[in-house]
């Protein structure tokens, strides 16, 4: 008896077929793995009775992962006579049920062991202010060494410990030094259970947090947990622990009624202890995703879990939107359609681009923005006597806040896109009074909006008519000025910024589609991150135009 277990996996890192081969290899089965673009299918041959058992197991022991989408199982006649190919996977594959099921298991030689791959030299230090307290380097030291690191955490004392990712501090969330933190950090819950104490999350959410590749995602802290005024922040990047060190370390926490950490850069906070390690391994930087209602999951941060292909075609564009639509492209394979691009990201340059085989990649619209507020208010008084008697009427009514934002420097290495210049209109309209977070709270404002529906913000071109023009700025500050003097809150405004971004990008993609015969919209860039304005663009965008979004490359490049 042949069967054919096929899987839908999106990415080309190799994870998937190395893991089916393993557990092929366990049971000492005649097979085959193949594969045909996202499609990757293990043949299998044996009598029903054992084939049974292989599945059983199969479906136990296959990780979750945010690039495996489907599967699905056949009898088949026979294993076809394609070559097998099994790429390369350059990194350790931590969290498999065998692994954590081995780690665990005190009969186990793997038991407590802090790597997927054993070695029997390995040795973990922690020192306290440059005095060894523990050298580990077999299972019972191990876990000693686990338990006395959740003591430290537990008395708010905080740890430098070393990673796959490189060093970070990490200690209780409940520890007082958090709470004046000004800086970014991510939280991580001592156990799976614990995320929804926390946070508002989905159930397609909580799938990906417990996912192969355990990334973060920003999530809101709920009414429950704000109320205990731990947090510095209305949301933040949670995750379960990313690797094997930690996930052992948080088993104790758990244990000892810990549930939270913070994780912050090694230079960021104060500690007096430290934990290293004698062994090198692969580096993996952090992985971070927006997961949207639909299911579709968009990866923020980390190259690490994609194919060495398609990294190495990213140092062919010295323009980052370039990159970004390229790698769009390959993923996608649209090479042979006439496809756009709107790029939006909060540190590069905005563009709205267009490919066509005959045209190769063109842009089509670019952001420019003014140098000084003093330049933004010039630009509305002089656009027309409206425009001068709207900002009459702004000073008028906020003096303070008009003198406030005319002495605020607009620093002169600032993005040319949309990110910055809701940082100007935040400053203007009073949302926020220090310039770099003041974008960011003009989203925490759009997200936090429960209505429907909010003001219509002017998103428009300098030419309205052409295919290549620059954006107007004018316009986009003068309608958020009329609507502040008519009374309109923060938060609805806020939402208006969002959502008419979400109509214009959706009204410039029907241009065109009628005018260029555009067929595909890609999105690219790190503003798509915000979960709330991509499915607002999505959508609008979708009733006309197909949407595509990187598939294992970070949206931004």
């Amino acid at each position: 008896m042949i069967l054919a277990f096929e899987f839908q996996y999106i990415s080309y890192n190799g994870v998937l077929e190395n893991i089916l081969k393993n557990i092929a290899v366990i049971f000492d089965l005649k097979h085959k793995i193949t594969r045909n673009d996202s499609i990757v299918t293990l043949f299998v041959e044996e009598s029903g009775d054992i084939l049974g058992k292989f599945a059983d197991y199969l479906s136990l022991h296959l990780p979750l992962s945010i690039f495996f989408k489907s599967s699905s199982v056949s009898v088949v006649d026979a294993i076809p006579t394609v070559q097998e190919v099994i790429p390369f996977c350059p990194f350790d594959i931590e969290f498999l049920p065998r692994i954590l099921n081995a780690i665990a298991d005190s009969n186990s030689s793997m038991y407590a062991y802090p790597f997927s791959r054993k070695d029997e030299d390995t040795c973990l230090s922690l020192v306290q202010n440059k005095t060894t307290v523990i050298d580990a380097t077999c299972s019972e030291d191990f876990v000693k060494l686990y338990d006395t690191i959740a003591d430290v955490i537990a008395k708010n004392e905080c740890i430098r410990i070393k990673t796959k990712s490189g060093f970070y501090v990490y200690g209780n969330v409940e520890n007082p030094l958090l709470r004046e933190y000004k800086g970014a950090f991510e939280v991580i819950a001592t156990d799976m259970s614990m995320v929804e104490r926390m946070a508002v999350v989905r159930e397609n959410e909580l799938k990906v947090l417990a996912s192969l590749e355990r990334p973060s995602i920003r999530l809101k802290v709920n009414a429950f947990y704000a109320q205990k005024g731990i947090l510095p922040t209305e949301r933040v990047h949670l995750r379960l622990s990313d690797d094997l060190i930690m996930h052992l370390v948080c088993e104790q926490l758990f244990k000892k009624g810990v549930h939270f950490l913070f994780k912050v850069s090694q230079d960021a906070l104060p500690y007096a202890y430290s934990l290293d390690f004698n062994r090198e391994l692969p580096y993996m930087e952090p992985l971070e995703v927006t997961v949207l209602e639909n299911g579709e999951i968009l990866l923020l941060k980390s190259t690490s879990y994609a194919s060495p292909r398609l990294k190495d075609s990213l140092g062919k564009f010295k323009e980052y939107a370039h990159a970004s639509y390229a790698s769009i492209m390959q993923e996608h394979k649209l090479f042979d359609s006439n496809t756009s691009c709107f790029y939006l990201s909060r540190s590069h340059n905005d563009k709205f681009m267009h490919y066509s085989k005959e045209k190769g990649m063109i842009d089509l619209v670019n952001f420019y923005l003014p140098n000084s507020f003093e330049a933004v208010f010039t630009l509305v008084t002089q656009s027309s006597n409206s425009g001068a008697k709207l900002i009459e009427n702004y000073k008028t009514m906020y003096p303070e806040l008009y003198a406030h934002v005319i002495q605020t420097p607009i620093p002169e290495n600032l993005p040319q896109n949309i990110y910055s210049l809701w940082k100007i209109v935040s400053m203007i309209l009073g949302f926020s009074s220090d310039f770099e977070s003041a974008a960011e709270k003009l989203v925490e404002n759009a997200e936090n909006f429960g209505g429907q529906k909010g003001p219509r913000i002017d998103y428009f071109l300098l030419n309205e008519e052409a295919l290549m023009s620059d954006f107007n700025v004018m316009k986009f500050i003068r309608s958020g000025i009329s609507f502040k003097l008519a009374g309109t809150d923060d938060t609805t405004l806020s939402f208006g910024y969002m959502e008419s971004l979400g109509y214009f990008l959706s009204d410039m993609s029907d241009y065109y589609k009628e005018n260029i015969s555009n067929e595909k919209i890609a999105l690219g860039g790190s503003l798509f991150g915000y979960r709330r304005l991509t499915e607002t663009v999505c959508k609008n965008i979708k009733p006309n135009s197909p949407i595509c979004f990187n598939k294992e490359l970070p949206i931004d490049q």
